[in-house]
């Protein structure tokens, strides 16, 4: 399924309500019952649209039942907002407002001895389609490559109901997640910093998350897809390797660079990023089959 990317912006800590509105996110859906071929129309189900300024209109969900709650993303905003004020870094918004994704810088950059530093951040996803459900999901951001590694889902809100309007996340919950999820990672990270690469162990590493096909009865399309897959990883170690030494990390960090910028390129590629952090059992194979290696190595 396609999604139109309709405005992807990015902040220096803004308010998440003055970014919500720069973003013409915040808005009250309507909706209509389902009018059926004959002009009837049936008070079962419904249309969820958004009408704008100018009186034109756009559906953000049909055939939804009584019981769909079509909300606004207020008390999100609000309550992501109140935990973590003036820290907005970015918002997208899809299908003219169907599905909205925020993000936030929730603590100081953690630095490491050689240099390179993370930063801790929570990305909001939510959706008038159904599409996304409500949710804070912890990740980190990495300077150097601009990757975004997620590191779980912190905190899932309710279903939208008529009688759950309220998107009641926990700051303290929050907070605890994402620093339990954040210093393993630091941990994990400072591990294999320490260990250094070998050509053994990254051959086997590549092996397996960048077979290289050698039947000579495979498709060219097949072997030029599998040389490519390796080739973009091995230029990612390089530049990680240039600048951090020759390690497992650089190796860790090639492969979640392929994943998350190259291999996300093309047509839709805002929203595959998204799902890198959001969903990374399925956008991120190769990278959690790496981090597996490595630090069993490690």
């Amino acid at each position: 399924m396609g999604y139109m990317l309709s405005n992807n912006k990015q902040y220096e800590g803004a308010n998440a309500i003055d970014a919500a509105l720069d973003c013409e996110a915040l808005f009250e859906p309507k909706v209509t019952g389902t009018i059926l071929p004959n002009g009837n129309v049936d008070e079962d189900t419904f249309t969820v649209y958004r009408e704008y300024a100018d009186g034109s209109q756009a559906v953000l969900n049909a055939g939804v039942s009584n019981s769909y709650h079509a909300g606004s993303y207020e008390s999100l905003l609000n309550t992501a907002e109140a935990m973590f004020p003036n820290s907005v870094t970015g918002i997208q918004t899809y299908d003219h407002g169907a599905v909205l994704v925020m993000t936030q810088e929730i603590e100081e950059p953690y630095t490491f001895g050689d240099g390179d530093t993370l930063t801790r951040n929570v990305m909001y996803t939510a959706s008038l389609n159904s599409v996304f459900s409500t949710r804070a999901i912890g990740f980190s951001f990495r300077p150097f490559c601009t990757n975004q590694e997620s590191q779980g889902t912190l905190q899932l809100a309710q279903k939208r109901t008529k009688n759950h309007d309220e998107m009641l996340f926990s700051k303290a919950r929050i907070m605890a997640q994402a620093a339990e999820a954040f210093d393993r990672f630091i941990s994990n990270a400072t591990m294999l910093k320490g260990l250094a690469m070998t050509p053994s162990l990254k051959a086997r590493v590549l092996d397996e998350v960048a077979p290289l096909i050698t039947d000579p009865d495979a498709s060219p399309k097949a072997v030029n897809h599998a040389e490519r897959r390796r080739d973009g990883i091995l230029y990612f170690y390089g530049e990680e390797a240039d600048t951090f030494g020759e390690n497992a990390y650089s190796l860790y960090q090639a492969v979640q660079s392929f994943e998350y910028h190259t291999a996300t390129k093309g047509k839709q590629q805002a929203i595959k990023q998204v799902r890198v952090v959001s969903d990374p059992e399925k956008a991120q194979s190769l990278t959690l089959r790496a981090s597996e290696m490595l630090l069993a190595a490690a």
